[in-house]
């Protein structure tokens, strides 16, 4: 069988090097931009074919293997219907490898439009130490570098990792939260949550266990084998304690982990590890010593009174918006910046018109904010550095600078990920100046 990597990002590299390599297949690789000449080396040494615009090598590939950011109405998917071409993704991939090696292990699939990275994170970090897991998927770690032999993968999958592998059947299925997110990718909200929503659909059909947001419950109805977490759900949040319908009261005493803007994520964590009978008392334990993600309202440091958050990773309102609500009756600076999805802010900027003591704007972000006339509390700048020191010339003992920008990196940097390094570079330098 020849298969044929569309895209060549960290998912396929990771297949290629640690499965497919092994595999007695003909395997190239179709990109649309030019390879480095370590991976052509690469290529050329193991007798692998590739080309840097999508054309022939993928037209007479018998599997395609689709790297999960790539367009639907892009050439190379273009190509892939055109010739009846079969696809899938890596994740899908190797799922089905590990289920056929090792039918016990069981599966977690998180998805929702924020909190994926956390809830992921969260739930291995409570299942470690009971169970041999693997903690992976689009947070970064691709399935493909797993041990086939554990217990338990937590696996994150993304709206468009899902679109492109329609058969991944989790045992166990969690959607934090739907909110319009990638309708710059998607053809239309409703495919968007579709495809979130049939994740859940699938593992229930399979006799597996689903897990949603308790506000998402219109969408799936009389349905056996679904829990809810969230208000007047299964599993619901009071005082700081997460309480089931089974009397089971845990507490929540990490600090991070009480922000309104984790309280999903931990819900669905606790829900997923009580099904897999982790102890009242080991949750607690665990919660208590989780570290939150980097970028993710990452706490930087204090200059002069002054505290620095980076949460970069806040690439739509949605996820921006709960950010700045944790910090409601708090003296706040927001940061803004990044390209815009295509969403309605105005609910948004009015929490940040009411709320902020001022708004700093820059890149792409400043166009989209401008078409909202009420919107009058901000100014706008050129840079990151400019809006960092502009946030500090404003800010006063006590003040919270809060960098959540509500858009995508792309506009000035790489990812939201080296946007957030430089935000915390930044304020680095400041902190060493003063």
């Amino acid at each position: 069988m020849k298969i044929c990597l569309v895209g060549y990002g960290i998912s396929n590299e990771e297949l290629l090097k640690n499965i497919l390599i092994n595999e007695n297949n003909e395997i190239c690789i179709s990109n649309n931009k030019p390879f480095s000449d370590k991976d052509k080396l690469f290529f050329e040494k193991n007798n692998i074919s590739y080309e840097e615009n999508h054309g022939n090598l993928l037209k007479s590939s018998d599997l395609a293997i689709i790297s999960p950011g790539i367009n639907p109405k892009s050439l190379p998917i273009q190509i892939i219907f055109e010739n009846n071409i079969p696809y899938t993704t890596e994740i899908e991939y190797v799922w089905k490898k590990i289920k056929k090696e090792n039918p016990k292990s069981i599966f977690i699939g998180v998805t929702g439009t924020n909190g994926k990275s956390t809830t992921t994170e969260l739930i291995g970090h409570i299942l470690k130490g009971s169970y041999n897991t693997f903690v992976g998927g689009n947070l970064g770690t691709p399935l493909s570098t797993a041990d086939f032999n554990n217990e338990i993968y937590v696996v994150e999958v993304s709206s468009f990792q899902l679109y492109w592998g329609r058969n991944f059947t989790p045992e166990f299925s969690v959607l934090i939260n739907l909110m319009p997110d990638h309708l710059d990718w998607h053809s239309s909200l409703e495919e968007y949550y579709n495809t979130k929503l049939n994740l859940i659909l699938k593992t229930i059909k399979n006799n597996g266990l689903g897990f949603i947001n308790s506000n998402l419950k219109t969408y799936i109805n009389n349905v056996k084998n679904l829990f809810s977490f969230g208000e007047n759900g299964d599993y619901i949040w009071k005082n700081n304690m997460i309480k089931t319908k089974n009397n089971i009261n845990i507490k929540v005493n990490n600090e991070s982990l009480k922000l309104e803007l984790y309280r999903e994520d931990v819900l669905a964590a606790v829900a997923i590890s009580l099904n897999l009978d982790i102890s009242k008392e080991l949750i607690e334990e665990k919660l208590n010593s989780f570290k939150t993600l980097e970028h993710r309202l990452e706490f930087v440091g204090e200059c002069n009174g002054i505290k620095f958050y980076n949460d970069s990773k806040a690439t739509n309102v949605h996820s921006a918006f709960t950010a700045y609500k944790s910090f409601r009756g708090k003296n706040y600076i927001a940061l803004l910046s990044g390209r815009p999805k295509n969403e309605d802010m105005k609910e948004f900027l009015l929490e940040l018109q009411n709320n902020a003591k001022k708004v700093i704007v820059f890149g792409e972000m400043i166009n989209e904010i401008k078409k909202y006339d009420f919107f009058s509390n901000y100014i706008v700048v050129d840079d990151l550095k400019s809006a960092i020191m502009k946030a500090v010339y404003l800010s006063e003992n006590d003040y919270n600078i809060i960098l959540s920008p509500a858009g995508a990196s792309y506009d000035l940097f790489k990812n939201y990920k080296e946007r957030g390094k430089a935000f915390k570079e930044e304020v680095y330098k400041l902190m060493e100046m003063i």
